[in-house]
């Protein structure tokens, strides 16, 4: 395991000197009897564990300093000061000692030991033990104090299980205490779930919200209603342009090839409407999808192109032949990072509802940048 930096031991020890200080002042009670006003003489065990701390023995140093340490009001703080600094530095056994030790104490008062709980909870999660860390979260969850900050780490945990349902569970607890995140979450939470019922609960959680109208479209495919299933798919691409690389050859594959060319000439006109930004994602997901021959996608091919600075000088260099420069364009999208979380800047190539790296719910958009060498 590795030693904590100079500069953050100077501060931890500070920490641990002022509270014991502060009992030796005349607050604590470990210090040795007779002695008078000014620093006095340091209690042994003191002395021992600096020396640990200078011939890097931390974890004895700790172990000593924990012992001189009481856990009464004036030093619980430096407690889980000292614990919450291991926790950020990933070294959570040392973290888990130190609130361990707290509980370990039968005089710590109830609100004391409820942080310590948290805290412990809080260890174990960092350390990804995450059956502990729900046990203990839902037993903070009891206490009314910590109430919200349990039931939302508890929220967090069981989206890393993907308990989706558990999850909704421990959202409308929050609800009802008037401290749960926004309730795009919960509609996100059914749609995971779902059965057809729960999307149709999603979408009177919220509206517009194009999962549960993907969700339903796919259901309707499945039952073979073809109809239905291009209508919802359409309202899905609608309320959400940035499915499109992933759903367009979806929704032209069940419109069929009799009905194809009508309906993107209907897609790239609906595109042209809504400005240059949607009809160039069209246009990029239609080429993706080795579309560029298309005879309704002809003009807006050359409109995106020629409006785009590095495009158009590969486009005006392929002049006679620009089904071919579309094609090889399409071929280095489809190894493109096409989508970018808006919160992080997680980059990826496939569309994610739930991003993997700050766990945001409906925040890709498209962020498709094309390299040409």
């Amino acid at each position: 395991m590795p030693d904590l930096p100079l500069l953050a031991w100077l501060l931890i020890l500070s920490a641990l000197v002022l509270g014991i200080l502060a009992g030796h002042f005349g607050w604590g009670r470990r210090w040795t009897r007779g002695v008078g006003p000014g620093f006095g003489r340091l209690h042994p065990d003191y002395l021992t564990g600096l020396d640990y701390l200078v011939t890097e023995q931390p974890d004895r140093a700790l172990d000593m300093f924990l012992k001189l340490l009481d856990a009464s009001a004036d030093t619980i703080e430096t407690h889980f000061a000292l614990g919450a600094l291991y926790r950020r530095r990933g070294e959570v056994e040392r973290a888990i000692r130190i609130h361990q030790n707290l509980l370990a104490r039968e005089e710590l008062a109830p609100e004391h030991r409820e942080q310590a709980l948290l805290a412990l909870a809080q260890d174990y999660l960092r350390a990804g033990v995450l059956d502990r860390a729900e046990g203990l979260f839902q037993k903070v969850a009891e206490a009314p104090r910590l109430r919200a900050s349990a039931l939302e780490a508890l929220r967090g945990v069981y989206e890393r299980q993907h308990e989706w349902r558990q999850a909704l569970d421990a959202y409308r607890q929050l609800a009802r205490i008037k401290a749960a995140p926004p309730r795009l979450v919960a509609a996100h939470y059914l749609c995971e779930l779902a059965a057809l019922e729960l999307v149709r609960q999603a979408r009177r959680e919220t509206a517009p919200f194009p999962r549960a109208a993907l969700l339903r479209a796919q259901i309707a495919d499945r039952q073979n209603d073809r109809e239905l299933a291009i209508r919802l798919l359409r309202i899905a691409l609608n309320e959400c342009p940035e499915l499109l690389p992933g759903e367009l050859p979806h929704l032209l594959a069940l419109a069929g090839r009799d009905e194809r060319d009508a309906l993107l000439a209907e897609l790239v006109a609906q595109a042209r409407e809504r400005g240059a930004g949607d009809l160039k994602r069209l246009v990029f997901a239609a080429i993706a999808a080795d579309l560029s021959g298309a005879a309704a996608l002809r003009g807006a091919l050359e409109s995106v192109f020629t409006q785009d600075a590095t495009l158009n000088a590969v486009w005006q260099e392929g002049r006679g032949n620009e089904e071919r420069v579309a094609r090889e364009v399409g071929a280095l999208l489809n190894h493109a990072e096409r989508y970018r979380c808006a919160e992080c800047g997680f980059a990826a190539r496939s569309f994610y509802w739930h991003c993997p790296a700050c766990q945001s719910w409906q925040s890709f958009e498209s962020y498709a940048l094309v390299k040409l060498r």
